[in-house]
């Protein structure tokens, strides 16, 4: 499983990647705007919960033990 820093690291190469703002993405996983850059920036939450991170790796199309899995959606 990936570290709380390895995970908000390719997180933000995910963000920079696709150039979507933190806030839609914060809005598209059903959080308020600010959720995604106090998770990167301020480290809270300290993980993200199974559901935010299941739809980020949708989102992005990526294996979800990137963001910290254990038991990950992968992209088919």
């Amino acid at each position: 499983m990936a570290s709380a820093n390895d995970v908000r690291a390719e997180l933000a190469q995910l963000v920079e990647r696709d150039g979507v703002s933190l806030a839609a993405l914060s809005r598209a996983i059903g959080r308020n705007p600010a959720y995604l850059q106090q998770f990167l920036k301020k480290g809270s939450p300290a993980r993200l919960p199974e559901e935010e991170r299941r739809a980020l790796a949708r989102f992005f199309n990526v294996d979800e033990r990137l963001l910290g899995a254990r038991d990950p959606w992968t992209p088919g």
